[in-house]
C-alpha cells in the first residue's frame, strides 16, 4: 500500500505538533528568490548573541527559510508544495516561528523553547509524510531531555552524540492512508524522541544548491498511541499501539535543516509490526540566515 493523499503542508515544523499555535495578525512573508544555483545566503555574525544562538537551528530574528515539500500523489507523481519559515520574535529563552503555507496563504505560528544554546522543545513534522493532510488538535508537552544539542555538547562528545527527548501528547489526529480514513487518540501518551549523528562531513544536493561538510543525523519518534480507529480489508479496528517513524535529516552549521526523508514507518497491530509504505522528502530551497 502506497499513500496516495496529497499534503496540505508540513514540514509544518509548525502546525500539528506545534507547542502553540495561532494566527498572527501580520507577519514578514518569506521572499520566493529563483532558485539557480545556491539559494543559501550567511550573513556575517552580529555584534551581540542572541537567545536560542543553536548551531544547527539558529533562530535569530528575521532569519527565514523556504522548503520544498513533496509526496508521493495518485498515479505515482510527486506532489509538491512549499512552506516559509520566518523567526518574527525572539525572547529570553525562546523564539517564535511563523509559518507560510504558500498554497493556502495561511500564516500560523509556533515556539521553540531554548536554554544555553540548546534547543528543548521544538515541533516535529513527519506525520503528513506518513498520513497526507491531517487535521486535528493535538499538544504535546515537554518532558526532559534536548531536542538539538549545543554546540559545546557537540565539542565535549566529538560530534559523536546520542540523546533523547521526552513529550507526553494528548489530543486527535485525522487523516488518511490508502484512501481509508484513519484517527488516532492520544491522552497523555508518551512519545519519545530517539537520537544519533551518523557522520559530519556530508555532501548533499538539494533546490538551494550543493553543499559540503553537512552532518547527518538519524532520528526515531515513538508514539504510544491510545486509541487508533481504522478500516483494514472491510474491518473496522480500534486498538491502542505504538507508532514508529524513523527519519533521516541532514544539517549545515549556522543553516539549519537542509534535509529531512522519511526512512521507515511501522505501526504495531496485535504484538506484529506492519510498516507503512509512504515516500516523503522535505529539502530546504532557500535561506537568509544570521550567524
Amino acid at each position: 500500500m502506497k499513500n496516495k493523499t496529497s499534503i496540505s503542508l508540513l514540514l509544518s515544523v509548525v502546525v500539528v505538533f506545534a507547542s502553540s499555535c495561532e494566527k498572527p495578525d501580520a507577519q514578514p512573508v518569506p521572499e520566493d528568490p529563483d532558485i539557480n544555483g545556491s539559494n543559501l545566503e550567511v550573513i556575517q555574525p552580529v555584534a551581540q548573541d542572541y537567545p536560542c544562538n543553536n548551531i544547527f537551528y539558529p533562530l535569530a530574528l528575521d532569519n527565514q527559510w523556504i522548503y520544498q515539500i513533496q509526496i508521493e500523489g495518485e498515479g505515482g507523481q510527486p506532489e509538491i508544495t512549499e512552506l516559509g519559515l520566518t523567526v518574527s520574535e525572539v525572547n529570553e529563552s525562546s523564539a517564535v516561528l511563523s509559518a507560510l503555507d504558500y498554497d493556502t496563504g495561511i500564516v500560523t505560528q509556533s515556539t521553540a523553547e531554548c536554554e544555553d544554546g540548546s534547543i528543548l522543545n521544538f515541533p516535529i513534522t513527519e506525520m503528513n509524510l506518513v498520513f497526507g493532510e491531517v487535521a486535528g488538535d493535538l499538544r504535546l508537552q515537554y518532558n526532559s531531555g534536548v531536542f538539538m544539542p549545543s554546540y559545546a555538547d557537540f565539542e565535549v562528545e566529538n560530534w559523536a552524540n546520542t540523546w533523547e527527548t521526552d513529550f507526553t501528547a494528548s489530543g486527535v489526529i485525522n487523516g488518511k492512508y490508502d484512501d481509508e480514513t484513519v484517527t488516532i487518540n492520544l491522552s497523555k501518551s508518551p512519545v519519545q524522541m530517539s537520537w544519533q549523528v551518523i557522520g559530519k562531513d556530508g555532501t548533499i544536493q538539494i533546490p538551494a544548491g550543493n553543499f559540503d561538510d553537512v552532518m547527518l543525523i538519524k532520528r526515531k519518534v515513538t508514539f504510544e498511541v491510545t486509541s487508533l480507529k481504522a478500516t483494514v480489508e472491510g474491518q473496522e479496528i480500534d486498538i491502542s499501539t505504538t507508532l514508529v517513524l524513523n527519519s533521516n535529516m541532514w544539517y549545515l552549521p549556522y543553516v539549519g535543516l537542509l534535509k529531512q526523508e522519511l526512512d521507515s514507518a511501522t505501526i504495531n497491530l496485535y504484538g506484529i509490526d506492519f510498516p507503512i509504505e509512504s515516500i516523503g522528502k522535505i529539502e530546504l530551497k532557500s535561506s537568509n540566515t544570521i550567524r
